[in-house]
């Protein structure tokens, strides 16, 4: 069997719906290297299983079990149990276009090793596209949720402030935010080299990709964007976010209390501000100089 060049793993638990149209983006891809599809299931008890039997079909996937231990985990899973020299993490909400796969393998050519992230915009009447997709045929889900049908899409102050860095718009006092784990490649070497993703966020959402990303910057990594593998996340509400992602970037501030990790209340909520953020670390940093 070839081996891969670069396998997408999927983590995903109780999205069927979305699932459905991450993967049918999927089986669009204009890739002309080989790759596989890695769908990590972390406990799902809705209609996952025959959503992945149907992708199979036209897909080179296979599926394995996830720890039911948080994202952090199920990605680890996934990732160890992939054979392309490329990972990328792509969330169970991604829709991406046909030019993805080739636009991440493509970022890697003449260039070194380190991390790429596909820009991702937002949908907030994604609820609207799933239900349309449930009563008919949606051939192009990423050419539907960017045609205008569904509602506008928009972008959210993480990925705002990440393509504002890394275009020179903004100061880039933080590279390593550029590891959001929604849309993100880099080497099967070098994720195994960093460890991984940290396991011990758990189950609680959020950070667990930005400190990745910290520690692979700090170890020499670089990190880029991938403007042809521009993402849409099929948004959908979470009652808790915010509170438990409160509780993680407290972890993440106590393992990492650097400046651009304790400026991160500023960037990371409902309110959050790129400008104000670049401000604050550099406020951090002065302060912590004087």
């Amino acid at each position: 069997m070839t081996r891969p060049a670069v396998s997408v793993v999927v983590p995903t638990r109780d999205k069927a719906d979305s699932l459905r149209l991450t993967l049918a983006c999927l089986a669009r891809q204009a890739c002309p290297e080989p790759h596989e599809i890695v769908v990590v299931d972390d406990g799902c008890t809705d209609g996952t299983a025959d959503v992945v039997a149907a992708a199979a079909a036209r897909l080179p996937l296979r599926t394995v079990p996830g720890p039911r231990a948080g994202r952090a985990a199920a990605r680890n899973a996934g990732a160890a149990a992939a054979r392309g020299g490329l990972l990328l993490f792509l969330d169970d909400d991604i829709l991406l276009p046909p030019s993805a796969l080739a636009a991440h393998l493509s970022e890697y050519t003449d260039r070194e090793p380190g991390c790429v992230h596909g820009p991702v915009r937002e949908l907030p009447a994604a609820r609207r596209l799933l239900a349309a997709a449930r009563e008919e045929s949606v051939p192009d889900p990423h050419g539907a949720a960017m045609g205008g049908r569904f509602g506008r899409t928009v972008t959210n102050a993480l990925e705002a402030l990440v393509t504002s860095m890394g275009t020179g718009g903004l100061e880039p006092v933080a590279p390593w935010l550029t590891c959001i784990g929604a849309n993100t490649s880099m080497p099967y070497g070098l994720w195994e080299r960093s460890g991984g993703f940290d396991e011990s966020f758990g189950t609680t959402w959020g950070c667990e990709d930005l400190e990745l990303g910290l520690r692979l910057w700090s170890s020499g990594a670089g990190m880029r964007l991938a403007p042809g593998a521009p993402g849409v996340h099929l948004t959908h509400e979470r009652a808790d976010r915010w509170e438990q992602h409160t509780i993680n970037l407290a972890r993440f501030t106590e393992k990492h209390p650097v400046p651009a990790v304790r400026a991160l209340p500023e960037l990371l909520g409902p309110s959050g501000n790129g400008l104000r953020y670049v401000t604050a670390v550099r406020t951090l940093e002065e302060s912590s100089r004087a």
